[in-house]
C-alpha cells in the first residue's frame, strides 16, 4: 500500500518538540515518591524538611520524628560516623567537621534498631557560605541479613550445626583476653570420640554422620548456658569453651558427658574397651590468672586439654582426665 504523502503526520522526534525547561519541575515531590529518605537540616538541627520514606524508615511521622532526632542514632563503642551523625541531628552540628558517610543503626517506632547506609552534604547558598544539613539514608536491612546468614554459614559445621574450629578459637581468644583481664576462670573441655575411625569404614558414612549428630546434640544439651560455645573442631572430636567456670564444674561436666556419650548406646563393635559402643576420650582443663600483667596465649589452655585426652587415650580411652592451671608472671 503506497504512502500518500500529501499528508502531514506529526513526528516525536525530539527536534520537533517545544524547548523543556527544568524550571517546571517539582523536585520536592519527586524526592517525597524516592524510597531513600531524606531530612534536611538547618545548622543548628530545626528539620525544614522530612520525607515520607523516612517516616516509613523508622515508623513515626514527620512531626513525632521530629523529636526523636537527638536520640536516634543507636550509638555503640567508639564511633566517629555515629557521633558526628548524631551531633548534626542534635543541632551540635559543626560544618567544617568531616561529614559522616558509613553504614549505621537507628532507634525505630519498631522496637529493634534498624541499619541504614548514611551519606551526610553540606548545603550551600550563592555565596559559598553553608545554611543546611542533607541526609540521606537507605534502608541496608536485606543486605545486613544476608551478611548475618552468610557469616553463619562460615562459622558452622554443616554436618551437626555446632560452631566450627575456626568460630570457636575466634570466641576462644575474645573469652581468654577477657578471663585475663578479669582475673577469672576459665575452662575448656576436648571430647574424643574412641575408635570413630573403625565406626566410619564398617558401618558407612551415614552411620558416622548419625553418630556425630547425636553426640553433638548431646552435647549441646549439656552446656546450655549462653556463654557456653560447642563446636566439632575436627573429625571426630568435640570442643566446650566454658568461661568462668572452676575446675570443680569442669570435672563434673566433663564426667557428665563421658557417661552421657555411653549411653547413647551407638554402636562401635571395634570398640573393645568401650563394650562395643560409643565412648569418649574427654579432657578438660581449667585456668585463672591470679595476677595481673599475665600475657599467655589461649594455646596454653587448647594444649592444656589436648594433653589430658592424649593422657586419657594412652590409658585405653573411655575415660576422663582433667587438670588445672594457676597462672602467674
Amino acid at each position: 500500500m503506497a504512502l500518500d504523502s500529501s499528508k502531514h503526520i506529526p513526528s516525536d522526534r525530539p527536534s520537533d518538540r517545544e524547548p523543556f525547561s527544568p524550571a517546571g519541575i517539582d523536585f520536592e515531590a519527586l524526592v517525597k515518591l524516592s524510597n531513600e529518605a531524606v531530612i534536611l537540616l538547618e545548622l543548628r538541627g530545626k528539620p525544614f524538611f522530612i520525607s515520607p520514606a523516612a517516616e516509613r524508615m523508622f515508623g513515626w511521622s514527620a512531626e513525632k520524628l521530629v523529636g526523636q532526632l537527638d536520640s536516634l542514632v543507636h550509638v555503640t563503642g567508639s564511633n566517629a560516623n555515629a557521633e558526628l551523625l548524631q551531633q548534626i541531628l542534635s543541632g551540635n552540628g559543626d560544618p567544617a567537621r568531616p561529614l559522616p558517610r558509613a553504614d549505621l543503626q537507628f532507634r525505630s517506632a519498631f522496637g529493634p534498631v534498624i541499619w541504614a547506609e548514611i551519606s551526610t552534604h553540606l548545603l550551600e547558598d550563592h555565596t559559598g557560605s553553608p545554611y543546611a544539613f542533607a541526609v540521606y539514608l537507605r534502608s541496608i536491612a536485606k543486605r545486613k541479613e544476608l551478611e548475618a546468614q552468610l557469616e553463619a554459614a562460615t562459622q558452622t559445621d554443616p554436618v551437626t550445626g555446632l560452631f566450627n574450629r575456626r568460630a570457636f578459637e575466634d570466641t576462644l581468644k575474645r573469652e581468654w583476653a577477657i578471663a585475663l583481664r578479669e582475673k577469672t576462670h576459665t575452662s575448656l573441655i576436648r571430647i574424643s570420640l574412641d575408635r570413630f575411625d573403625a565406626l566410619a569404614e564398617h558401618n558407612g558414612p551415614a552411620a558416622a554422620e548419625d553418630c556425630l549428630t547425636k553426640v553433638a546434640e548431646t552435647l549441646k544439651d549439656i552446656a546450655r548456658r549462653p556463654a557456653d560455645i560447642t563446636a566439632r573442631t575436627a573429625t571426630s572430636e568435640f570442643s566446650i569453651l566454658l568461661p568462668r567456670t572452676h575446675e570443680l564444674g569442669a570435672e563434673t561436666i566433663s564426667a557428665y558427658i563421658h557417661l552421657a556419650i555411653r549411653d547413647l548406646g551407638i554402636p562401635n563393635l571395634d570398640n573393645g574397651r568401650g563394650d562395643g559402643v560409643v565412648t569418649a576420650s574427654v579432657g578438660a582443663a581449667c585456668a585463672v590468672v591470679e595476677q595481673t600483667g599475665v600475657n599467655e596465649s589461649p594455646e596454653f589452655i587448647l594444649s592444656a586439654a589436648e594433653n589430658c585426652v592424649f593422657q586419657a587415650r594412652q590409658e585405653g580411652g573411655n575415660r576422663v582426665k582433667t587438670v588445672m592451671n594457676v597462672l602467674a608472671r
